[in-house]
């Protein structure tokens, strides 16, 4: 998955994300586990966000 990160009109930001996946051997991926590991990383994601905009001086 490559995230991307877009300024939202509210001041907080948007992910943006495609992923591709390649199994090996006869694997099956279900849409409910590719939709279940997207929530955990938005999850992360927000969590980052939430620390980076109460510490905005962490990052200079």
């Amino acid at each position: 998955m490559r995230p991307k990160f877009v300024a939202s009109p509210d001041g907080g930001s948007i992910c943006k994300s495609t992923s591709k996946y390649f199994t090996i051997g006869d694997i099956e991926i279900k849409e409910e586990e590719i939709k279940a590991g997207k929530e955990k990383a938005l999850g992360l994601y927000k969590a980052v966000e939430a620390y980076l905009l109460a510490n905005p001086d962490v990052c200079n």
